[in-house]
């Protein structure tokens, strides 16, 4: 399975506006989201609840897999500095 991979316009330009460093770390580990859609866990509650959500940097990732399409949902800190 290949799948794509569809970014909301608020969470990509967040991205881009992040250092190079914390980008890659969140594109390399979208990345194998294309292959590997079912990898991370469900969260079951709070606000990205029935969301897939994995840890890149400092950052949560939040996703969304419906048929063959992921849907990148949102950016969280993963902690306060």
């Amino acid at each position: 399975m290949k799948a794509r991979i569809v970014w909301s316009d608020p969470v990509r330009d967040l991205v881009l506006e992040l250092p190079a460093r914390e980008q890659e770390d969140i594109f390399e580990k979208t990345a194998l989201l294309k292959h590997f859609p079912y990898m991370y866990t469900v969260r079951d509650k709070g606000r990205f609840r029935r969301h897939r959500f994995f840890q890149a940097g400092n950052w949560l990732v939040y996703y969304k897999v419906v048929d063959e399409i992921i849907y990148v949902r949102g950016l969280w800190p993963a902690r306060i500095p």
